[in-house]
Order: C-alpha cells, then sequence, then structure tokens
C-alpha cells in the first residue's frame, strides 16, 4: 500500500504587513463577537417574553374557565330555584 504524498501547505501570502493584518482581524472578530453578543440578547429577551406571555395566557385561561365554571353552577341553581318555586300569580283579574 503506497502512500499518498502530503497535500500541499497553502500558506497565504499577504502583501500588507502583518501589523495592519492582525488589527483587520482583530476589527473583524470585535465585529462578530458583538453581532453575536447582540442575538444572544434578543434570543433571551424572545424567549423571555415567550415565557411571560404563556404565562398570562394560562392564568387569563384558567381564570375564564372558573368564572365559567361558577356561571354554569349559577344558572343550575337558578333552574332548580324556579322549578321549585310556584307559579306567580296572575294579575288579569
Amino acid at each position: 500500500m503506497s502512500r499518498c504524498a502530503a497535500p500541499e501547505q497553502h500558506t497565504a501570502e499577504y502583501s500588507s504587513p502583518a501589523r495592519v493584518l492582525a488589527h483587520f482581524f482583530e476589527k473583524s472578530r470585535d465585529r462578530w463577537k458583538e453581532k453575536y453578543t447582540k442575538l444572544q440578547a434578543r434570543i433571551k429577551a424572545s424567549r423571555t417574553e415567550s415565557r411571560d406571555l404563556r404565562r398570562s395566557r394560562d392564568r387569563w385561561r384558567a381564570k375564564a374557565e372558573a368564572l365559567e365554571r361558577k356561571i354554569e353552577h349559577l344558572r343550575t341553581k337558578l333552574q332548580e330555584h324556579s322549578e321549585q318555586s310556584p307559579p306567580a300569580p296572575s294579575r288579569l283579574s
């Protein structure tokens, strides 16, 4: 089994001085980090807002369901009361 020759190593040949390239690469890295940090903050804010909205919706849903049960209970009670009470006397005479 023969071994392939090692792939050619391509070294970047820059015409600018190393100090200028270092400054450029540092700025590029800093911009990328800043962009990433801002995106992470937006993601965290979105997740927090989503969580808060979900909790609020769940609280309102529970409150609405409790009120619906109360209304149904009161309707049942009213229905039972109207069935038990004698009819009102008529005023036609």
